[in-house]
């Protein structure tokens, strides 16, 4: 069919109907990212679940957390923001129960009034709300059963002590396409995840998921991505990394998503390097049709969005890699 349309229409006007589709896929796929975002963000999307609820605990008490993290906070700072979340607290506690989120969000408002009461502001109220919070989940207030919550105290010299030559390290790292046989861990997988944890993403939501991927279920998967042939048969597993649309609020967040998981996926990463697991980051740009597919194929949820997989294996004795030329720094660094 193409090879008749080349002869009997004008190339000029191939380009211009090739164009013409391109933008309307692109329309398309703008307005499904749409409808899917209002239907499952904080602030647009009409059901609150769980999932809703603590991610708008962990906004609010983080916005006290880093309150108390300034160098001189202002003693009765965030008034609005303690009392919006000691209201979300009875509610998801009572809806819920005490789990991590809840008690790291009493463990914050009791940081916050021991802040203020050091300064000579006594929060009587704010008190005797905690101690009705604390006496629902039949503990004391002051007896917290984390240690996560409000601010922790940090010295240079921790810092220092923690350095590592991360130049060497990340320059180290290649993306491998030639693995060896053999199987990785689970347990090394968990911990670099657990690693990763530490990225930073929008009031500290942590959106981001990972599915693990072997045997059977890894060439499922492998057939949803298109840059594997000739080597993703050979990686042991592969890791799927989405992030989920219902940690994140109005439309200025709408692409945070792909942050917060772009961030995490590259921490990701460098923590499986770190355990001398070989990885290769594999392009997940779908279009929506496919990316449905591939999410009903792995039983992927409909709020959370795909962002990369990452074939993983062992390192071979020796290997070859693309010889990848980074680009000038003078392209990439603008100093004012």
């Amino acid at each position: 069919m193409r090879s008749i349309l080349k002869k009997i229409v004008p190339n000029f006007i191939l380009i211009k109907i090739k164009r013409w589709f391109q933008l309307f896929k692109l329309n398309k796929n703008y307005f499904e990212d749409m409808k899917r975002f209002s239907k499952f963000s904080f602030e647009l999307g009409g059901n609150k679940t769980q999932r809703h609820m603590e991610s708008d605990l962990i906004f609010f008490y983080h916005k006290i957390e880093k309150g108390l993290s300034l160098p001189s906070p202002r003693v009765g700072f965030g008034k609005t923001n303690v009392k919006h979340l000691l209201n979300l607290l009875k509610v998801y506690s009572e809806e819920y129960g005490w789990d991590m989120t809840a008690q790291v969000s009493l463990n914050t408002l009791w940081a916050y009034y021991e802040f203020n009461k050091e300064h000579g502001l006594i929060l009587d109220d704010l008190l005797a709300d905690m101690e009705l919070l604390g006496k629902s989940r039949n503990s004391s207030i002051g007896n917290k059963t984390t240690s996560t919550g409000g601010v922790t105290s940090i010295s240079k010299a921790e810092i220092e002590r923690a350095n590592v030559n991360f130049k060497d390290f990340a320059y180290s790292r290649y993306s491998l396409r030639s693995f060896s046989p053999g199987e990785i861990d689970n347990s090394l997988i968990k911990d670099s995840v657990a690693i990763a944890q530490k990225t930073p993403s929008v009031c500290n939501r942590q959106s981001w998921k990972v599915y693990v991927y072997e045997g059977d279920k890894k060439k499922r998967v492998l057939s949803h991505q298109n840059g594997n042939a000739g080597f993703g048969d050979s990686a042991d597993k592969v890791l799927l990394v989405t992030a989920d649309l219902q940690d994140f609020r109005g439309p200025k967040e709408r692409n945070q998503a792909y942050i917060d998981g772009g961030l995490f996926s590259m921490s990701l990463i460098y923590a499986l390097h770190s355990h001398n697991i070989g990885t290769c980051a594999l392009n997940l740009s779908l279009d929506h049709k496919d990316e449905r597919k591939l999410k009903a194929d792995v039983q992927i949820p409909e709020s959370e969005v795909t962002l990369m997989m990452i074939a993983l294996g062992n390192f071979p004795d020796n290997f070859y890699v693309a010889d990848s030329k980074r680009r000038d720094i003078s392209t990439v660094l603008t100093t004012y």
